[in-house]
């Protein structure tokens, strides 16, 4: 069932950056209808067809762009933070590091709020607070760790970001951003069973209920901002209680939503392939 899901995910992920990259390229195109058509503006549904093509571009790139401002914003404070407050790793922390093979892979930063995450793109690392060792007991500190070494190992940084792009790109499709919030669920997911299995599962629901009772890092938190802290935690816990995850919750009015959006913009599309037969030169 697990193969299966991912198979599924996989798919519509697939499925995704193909009408994206369609949507692109017809976006293109409605340009190059404004730039030479000059009778368009005269032909009521064409210029409706050609115009919702490319506002609905010109959405999606506002929309990545936002969401690149954010992801950049955030990695800087980050940096600041780390810049700012690193200190040498508690022994506790250096000590699970060395144990789980990620000796020159962890930073720690002087902070009394108890927290671990995995932090770049291209070549992530994992940042403690000096607050997580004294929050934790070895086991427990070890089995946070396992977590963020599977973010790590996946570069779950990069990869979430690119579905992030790719989901604000098709803004103008619900069920998009909904493949987003569900690829970073699974991702969590993922991790906490690598570190279930190493660590054990009671020691990790353990260390994920005491991190969740104390204060939040307000640095962090504006740093990397979570949306569904809240549902993820209910997840996580109910994948330790019972061994598997959660089902989905039913999302069927957005994809209702986002088929009808679907079927509007391809006939739109379909109207700027027949004006593109009309541009000098022909396109098509």
């Amino acid at each position: 069932m697990t193969a299966l899901r991912r198979a599924a995910g996989g798919s519509c992920w697939l499925l995704l950056a193909l009408a994206v990259l369609a949507h692109a390229g017809l976006a293109a195109l409605a340009v190059a209808e404004y730039a030479a058509l000059g009778w368009l503006f005269g032909t009521g549904l064409d210029l409706i067809m050609v115009t919702l093509v490319l506002a609905s571009a010109l959405a999606g790139l506002a929309a990545c762009g936002w969401v690149a401002a954010r992801a950049a914003a955030g990695s800087a404070k980050l940096r600041r933070l780390v810049s700012s407050g690193r200190r040498p790793l508690p022994p506790p922390v250096r000590n699970a590091a060395e144990g789980l093979g990620l000796t020159g892979r962890v930073d720690a930063i002087h902070a009394s709020e108890a927290f671990a995450v995995t932090y770049g793109l291209a070549r992530p690392r994992i940042l403690v607070s000096d607050g997580l060792a004294a929050a934790l007991d070895r086991s427990e500190l070890t089995a946070v760790l396992a977590h963020e070494r599977c973010h790590l190992r996946r570069r779950d940084p990069l990869r979430l970001l690119a579905a992030r792009l790719l989901a604000a790109y098709a803004c103008y499709l619900p069920a998009a951003a909904l493949l987003a919030e569900r690829a970073a669920l699974r991702r969590e997911l993922a991790a906490d069973r690598a570190a279930a299995a190493s660590a054990g599962r009671g020691v990790l629901a353990a260390a994920l209920l005491k991190l969740a009772t104390l204060p939040a890092s307000p640095a962090l938190a504006a740093a990397s901002p979570a949306d569904d802290a809240e549902e993820s935690l209910e997840a996580r816990v109910a994948q330790l209680e019972h061994g598997s995850p959660p089902r989905p919750r039913p999302a069927l009015g957005r994809i209702l939503a986002s088929a009808g959006c679907l079927a509007l913009l391809t006939a739109a599309g379909t109207c700027c392939v027949g004006l593109s037969q009309a541009l000098p030169g022909g396109v098509l």
